[in-house]
């Protein structure tokens, strides 16, 4: 990697490809469009509210291994935000929605690989792996929702708005600052396979909605 290339970019361009894989999935083409069936976002509330609890976790974890009091502030505020504005939208989509989640115990494994490869490369990588993956993830959400068309009117808008503006955007930004920082004792190589794989298990994690 050229050295004046921010790292946080290099990835972006570096795993474009599983970006783009990530962002043409089903889920995301019909929520840009407008076009999800109630019973799959049903699905899928369910599925990301769960992840929104192990996203919480590793930012956490985080503020115990930040290396700065302003990193530990920044995801101090990451977990205020999970706790609170997206933690109320679930309670109040789940309420509005007019049909129940319905997936069989093969899907739930299935979206259950994200949390478990991100908390698993938190697990090895330490501090590095959970910048890497939450960046991974919510660069995938700050772009699609960016480019979203028309979704429906009422909790589909919601969420795809809460992803366009700050705090969301915010914390994207200062994650990219977080994985520029990263010591170079850390091989790109390894900043890369973080990366890519959390977009792969965001791929299989959105596919399962579908069951």
């Amino acid at each position: 990697m050229a050295g004046a290339v921010k790292r946080s970019a290099w990835l972006v361009e570096a795993g474009a490809h599983t970006l783009a894989e990530a962002l043409d999935v089903r889920f995301i083409r019909e929520v840009s469009h407008g076009t999800i069936r109630d019973e799959p976002y049903a699905n899928y509330l369910q599925i990301e509210e769960s992840f929104v609890e192990s996203a919480c976790r590793l930012h956490g974890l985080a503020v115990w291994h930040a290396p700065s009091w302003a990193a530990m502030q920044r995801h101090a505020r990451a977990v205020h935000g999970l706790t609170t504005e997206q933690s109320e939208y679930f309670r109040t989509a789940r309420a509005a929605w007019p049909v129940p989640a319905r997936m069989d115990e093969p899907a739930r494994r299935q979206a259950d690989q994200l949390s478990k490869f991100a908390l698993s490369a938190a697990e090895t990588g330490g501090y590095a792996a959970i910048v890497t993956v939450m960046f991974a993830a919510e660069h995938l959400y700050r772009t699609w929702c960016s480019r979203a068309v028309a979704p429906p009117a009422g909790p589909i808008a919601d969420w795809v708005a809460l992803h366009t503006r700050a705090p969301f955007t915010t914390q994207v930004d200062a994650l990219a600052t977080e994985v520029d920082d990263v010591p170079r004792a850390v091989p790109d190589e390894q900043l890369h396979d973080w990366f890519t794989g959390m977009l792969q298990a965001e791929i299989q994690f959105h596919n399962a909605i579908y069951g």
